[in-house]
């Protein structure tokens, strides 16, 4: 039963980002699953709660980027955990009515994706990419500057070169390195920072 795998130790803030979820309207919370699914098959990156809250004001929802963050989160959760147990749309629902906070149009809108999504997000494949993830074990950036012309970069200009080393499930440990211009390095930490503020919310 889903209950015990999902409900008895959901994140904290869990049901208060629920709340929101079920404030939001039918098409911004169908978008949001979505983006959440295709996060979490990795076809997609972080969804942005900035870019969300944006769309949330221009549809006349009020609410803040921590609120977003933790709607984000909630459903991460939610679809992470159901994936794992690889439950059908069904009973997905039950253990969503049995909560006792989720809208009877959340709850229809959660069991029309998890229909059309979630046997890809239950393949083998997929959950063991979700679940068995590389660990980060080094990161280390310095900045350069070109001192040649290419296609990449241009003379003289700014760059960002990281080296990460990650180890896979089975211990073996592999170096990536990446350069990044300066604004893509800035856009990269921006990420991470919403990355460090939805942590904050499990």
């Amino acid at each position: 039963m889903m209950r015990h795998a999902v409900f008895q130790t959901v994140p904290e803030g869990f049901f208060n980002a629920v709340e929101l979820l079920n404030q939001l309207p039918s098409d911004l919370l169908t978008e949001l699953c979505h983006q959440v699914i295709a996060f979490l098959q990795c076809s997609k990156g972080l969804v942005s709660a900035t870019q969300f809250l944006e769309k949330l004001h221009e549809a006349n929802v009020h609410s803040c980027e921590q609120a977003v963050l933790g709607a984000i989160n909630a459903l991460t959760f939610l679809f992470r955990s159901a994936a794992r147990e690889k439950v059908s749309a069904d009973d997905l629902v039950k253990e969503l009515k049995q909560s006792l906070v989720w809208s009877d149009t959340c709850q229809d809108i959660v069991k029309e994706v998890w229909i059309e999504k979630g046997q890809s997000l239950s393949s083998s494949e997929v959950v063991h990419r979700v679940l068995s993830v590389g660990q980060l074990v080094d990161m280390q950036w310095k900045l350069g500057v070109a001192m040649t012309s290419g296609i990449c970069r241009s003379l003289n200009s700014t760059f960002v070169m990281m080296t990460l080393k990650i180890a896979d499930p089975s211990g073996k440990v592999t170096t990536k390195s990446l350069e990044m211009t300066v604004a893509e390095f800035k856009n990269f930490s921006k990420q991470m920072r919403e990355m460090a503020a939805m942590l904050e919310m499990i």
